[in-house]
């Protein structure tokens, strides 16, 4: 069976609508997971990248780690398939539709308690309520991609990477946590809802693994960071 890596981004820096730069703790993440794997000549077949910045930047550095070394590193293949969901129009579109049904969110969008220095740690946690609202298919909107229009675009990815050729093919995925938690779901038969609590639980440079065979896959291992060691260079966000 082929075995497929998908390794969520360094952490990153900037407003909470407009991350898509690794922070310097970012980039000492990822350094650390290339220097990990260069260490034990760990090779891959082929490599895939989300067309983020962060995502190009948390490759880039990992494949540093093993040019340094005077290692193969396969070009990456850039799919956009492996995009995250945008969270900007979520929290511009959908919250208001949200707040409507929910009295809690009303009030806190009402109270200004969303504005302010502590506002964006507030906006941040109503990323769960309001996600399971759009992941179960209650919150709609035309400016907004569906959830399911999402994981078909992130199966439709995970189909063209298990097409590589090679029974025993090694693959690695340079993503977010969103197309993560969905592969993971789609292997589990996970339902929409906990694939979107899923996204919310992965650590930055996290790797989970995959054995696949045709289409089928299975869950090896999920949310590991073992190149990790220090508490300092362990985030969420």
């Amino acid at each position: 069976m082929g075995v497929l890596t998908l390794v969520r981004h360094g952490q990153t820096s900037g407003e909470w609508y407009d991350r898509d730069r690794l922070s310097e703790l970012g980039m000492r993440q990822a350094a650390r997971l290339g220097e990990v794997w260069a260490a034990s000549e760990h090779a891959f077949e082929a490599v895939y990248v989300g067309p983020a910045r962060r995502h190009q930047q948390t490759c880039e550095a990992v494949r540093a780690a093993y040019l340094a070394r005077g290692l193969r590193f396969p070009e990456p293949v850039v799919l956009p398939e492996l995009d995250e969901y945008s969270a900007e129009p979520l929290f511009r579109v959908l919250l208001p539709k949200l707040a409507e049904r929910n009295e809690q969110v009303r009030e806190l969008m009402e109270s200004g308690a969303l504005e302010g220095p502590d506002g964006a740690r507030r906006l941040f946690r109503l990323l769960d309520p309001l996600g399971r609202a759009w992941a179960r298919g209650e919150l709609e909107d035309p400016g907004v991609e569906p959830w399911s229009t999402f994981v078909s675009r992130v199966e439709a990815g995970l189909r063209k990477m298990m097409q590589q050729p090679g029974r025993k093919a090694e693959l690695v995925a340079f993503t977010s946590a969103g197309p993560m938690a969905v592969a993971t779901g789609l292997s589990l038969g996970a339902s929409a809802e906990k694939v979107f609590a899923l996204s919310l639980m992965v650590w930055n440079t996290a790797c989970t693994d995959f054995l696949f065979s045709g289409e089928r896959l299975s869950l090896r291992s999920f949310n590991g960071t073992p190149h990790l060691l220090e508490p300092e260079l362990q985030t969420m966000r």
